[in-house]
């Protein structure tokens, strides 16, 4: 019976993450930063809350969303929208190898992007 050669384990040629790697771990740092700041005006632009102190004072709050920042909130989140789609594909070009993984926290990105979207143009705006 032929003995076979003893098979060699491939050697790996990887040196650390490349450039692709790299700029999907920025895009993603990036994505969430804009979240996060978009959530912060969310915060400032919303009506503010009539509680029943604010009633029995009398005093005047705004309880509409603030017209001059909905546009900026809506321009963070297709900005926020746009890096995720991004992320993905490169993502997707990237899982080649079977080390590489998928990375979730873009399409969980995009999911909230979406859905505060969708929530921020049926707003309607009082001047």
């Amino acid at each position: 019976m032929p003995s076979q050669p003893p098979q060699l384990p491939q050697k790996n040629r990887r040196k650390g993450p490349d450039l692709l790697v790299q700029s999907l771990q920025w895009l993603s740092l990036a994505g969430w930063v804009v979240l996060v700041i978009a959530l912060g005006l969310t915060h400032i632009a919303k009506p503010e809350m009539n509680s029943g102190l604010v009633q029995y004072w009398g005093v005047s709050i705004r309880d509409y969303w603030d017209p001059e920042l909905l546009p900026s909130l809506i321009y963070l989140m297709w900005w926020c929208c746009g890096i995720s789609l991004i992320s993905l594909v490169l993502n997707k070009f990237r899982l080649r190898r079977a080390t590489d993984r998928v990375r979730y926290n873009f399409v969980v990105l995009f999911l909230i992007s979406l859905a505060a979207l969708s929530f921020f143009y049926q707003i309607e705006v009082q001047p």
